[in-house]
């Protein structure tokens, strides 16, 4: 069975790298604004002098817009497809390549070692929680001595609690996305207190409270698009106001690697 969900979610990803009508910042995730609202949020915990690793990269939308921020970046991702992608639009650019690699099998002799690594909704595609340990392992290893981890993942606890305020406004609950597994507070943060120490957390409550209640309220009985001016407010807010922290669907995370 696991080997079955691995090809599923494979054939996803290489067919979302294929789709042309996608934009690179829609490849890995149709949410325009949560996306510009993740990458305004790492952009401060990186520095010029670091080598960074984006785990999980896709079409390397991200990763392009933070390179220039570090001293060399390397993105890897197990589609080809999206590595391809990532490629093409990276060309000519120095201080940043690309390979195709799993997470599940990260070698350090191969990648190197690095100052940061970044994940960013790469972890919750894993189909078990085993598989997640086995993933921050390999992750943590790819840091040089108190190197850091930027842990940008999906949240159970607060998907669950938009859910009942959506259902509470009378919205219905948002669908699952059958390839995503996301993480347990309770479970996750004793994990990674093995390896990483806590420097910063940061949440997206407002830009749930406002993209997925405020938004889908004012617009009904029609229905909610991504790229809207709301949308856009919303994250806008969100890299400055750290509310409504119970609703947020994302973990934002920056851990150290203890000795």
């Amino acid at each position: 069975m696991p080997q079955l969900q691995d090809s599923q979610v494979k054939k996803f990803w290489e067919t979302r790298a294929q789709d042309q009508s996608l934009t690179d910042a829609e490849a890995t995730h149709s949410d325009v604004w949560q996306r510009w609202l993740e990458i305004e949020t790492i952009k401060p915990f990186l520095r010029a002098i670091d080598s960074l690793v984006d785990v999980g990269c896709g079409s390397g939308y991200a990763t392009r817009l933070l390179a220039p921020l570090v001293r060399e970046t390397l993105g890897v991702d197990f589609s080809g497809s999206m590595i391809e992608r990532a490629r093409t639009a990276a060309s000519g650019t120095s201080n940043l390549r690309f390979e195709v690699g799993n997470v599940l099998e990260l070698d350090s002799q191969a990648l190197g070692t690095f100052d940061v690594a970044l994940s960013v909704r790469c972890l919750i595609n894993l189909e078990s929680w085993d598989r997640q340990q086995r993933a921050i392992q390999n992750i943590a290893r790819l840091l040089k001595p108190g190197g850091r981890f930027i842990f940008v993942e999906g949240l159970a606890d607060g998907r669950r609690n938009l859910n009942a305020m959506r259902t509470q406004m009378g919205l219905s609950e948002m669908p699952a996305v059958w390839h995503n597994v996301d993480f347990e507070e309770s479970q996750l943060m004793p994990y990674l207190d093995r390896f990483f120490t806590l420097d910063a957390r940061r949440h997206f409550g407002t830009y749930d409270f406002v993209s997925r209640i405020v938004h889908p309220m004012a617009v009904a009985p029609g229905q909610p698009v991504y790229d809207s001016p709301i949308n856009r407010t919303a994250a806008q807010l969100a890299v400055h106001l750290q509310e409504f922290a119970a609703l947020s669907r994302v973990l934002f995370l920056a851990l150290t690697r203890r000795p």
